[in-house]
């Protein structure tokens, strides 16, 4: 197998995975009781308390493109 990982100096990787397709993404979630489907198909999953960005974590950019004067 490729280590895909080696370039970023992450040794002793007991399995890799490389471009998997969301289905088979899905079906690992599911197995791993990771997750559950939504009434829609949808997987759901509950990521905790400390995921996602930080309400205090903005950029304002301001560029010709979007400056209103």
């Amino acid at each position: 197998m490729t280590n895909h990982t080696a370039y970023m100096g992450l040794e002793g990787i007991a399995e890799e995975y490389y471009q998997l397709s969301p289905a088979v993404l899905t079906e690992m979630a599911l197995a791993r009781n990771d997750g559950m489907l939504s009434e829609t198909g949808s997987l759901v999953v509950q990521t905790g308390q400390y995921t996602g960005r930080s309400p205090n974590d903005r950029f304002i950019v301001d560029v010709p493109s979007v400056h209103v004067a």
